[in-house]
């Protein structure tokens, strides 16, 4: 109880401690959707990144820097999936390891006689449940600039973190209280399954490819969607991004505008 006491102070003070002017230019750079945020919203969005700064540790990997660039970057994007929760600071996350691209990472599955098929594939970002999150730089950078269409390696990894903050990693985050869990899981699994049916027939889609990976990656690549461009996610299935919307708790395409977007 006096761990939970002491760290509950040392948050409300560093949530207190306003960005230097320089920190603060340099995170709206780094981090655009940070601008179109309004006054509440931008409020939490930097009470979050001011604690997550003081309670995770940065390591760079692969002789990868890392400094103020690299740490605001990724927390301004991590704290734009929080701004629905602004008291998650994913406490059993101890660090954040950044390498100066992507690297090679071991891939498993089973097969029919207790077997497993393995191979190594590039990754640009993993989450770990022990207590890392693993990220490319220039896709961490690419991410937060807008550069990289609707993909954000950063929201992808820590809806990851989300998705297991019930204990299981199964494409289904918490859900707030009035929302019907049953309900949500399928009517998630039905617009999964139209998803992969328009990728199959060729039909254009919102989401990138690895989104019929399985619904854990399903989930996690439709909210990087619905973060970086939630106008595109809306057109393509308005259903999808509801779910979205309550699971996450905001609304992004209230505030994004769609000419922010066209100029990236």
């Amino acid at each position: 109880m006096l761990f939970s006491w002491l760290r509950a102070r040392r948050r409300r003070a560093a949530r207190g401690r306003p960005l230097p002017p320089d920190a603060e230019e340099a995170l709206l750079r780094l981090c655009r959707q940070g601008a179109w945020l309004d006054a509440a919203e931008g409020r939490l969005w930097r009470e979050w990144i001011a604690v997550f700064l003081e309670e995770k540790r940065f390591e760079g990997c692969g002789g990868q820097a890392i400094d103020d660039e690299v740490r605001l970057s990724v927390a301004g994007q991590a704290g734009l999936v929080t701004l629905g929760f602004p008291e998650e600071y994913f406490d059993t996350l101890r660090s954040v390891l950044v390498y100066p691209g992507d690297w090679a990472g071991r891939k498993a599955v089973p097969l029919d006689g207790g077997a497993h098929l393995e191979w190594r594939e590039r990754r640009l970002g993993e989450a770990w449940t022990g207590g890392s999150v693993l990220l490319s730089w220039p896709a961490v950078r690419r991410g937060g600039r807008l550069l990289d269409g609707a993909r954000s390696v950063v929201i992808h990894e820590f809806a990851h973190l989300v998705d297991a903050l019930d204990g299981t990693i199964d494409g289904v985050p918490p859900l707030p209280r009035g929302v019907d869990a049953r309900d949500w899981r399928a009517r998630l699994a039905g617009c999964r399954e139209r998803f992969e049916e328009a990728l199959d027939e060729g039909r254009a889609v919102a989401l990138d490819d690895y989104a019929a990976d399985g619904a854990v990656e399903f989930f996690a690549v439709a909210s990087e969607c619905f973060f970086q461009d939630p106008h595109l996610l809306a057109r393509h299935d308005e259903e999808l991004y509801g779910l979205l919307a309550a699971s996450w708790r905001q609304d992004p395409r209230r505030r994004v505008p769609m000419s922010g977007l066209r100029g990236r």
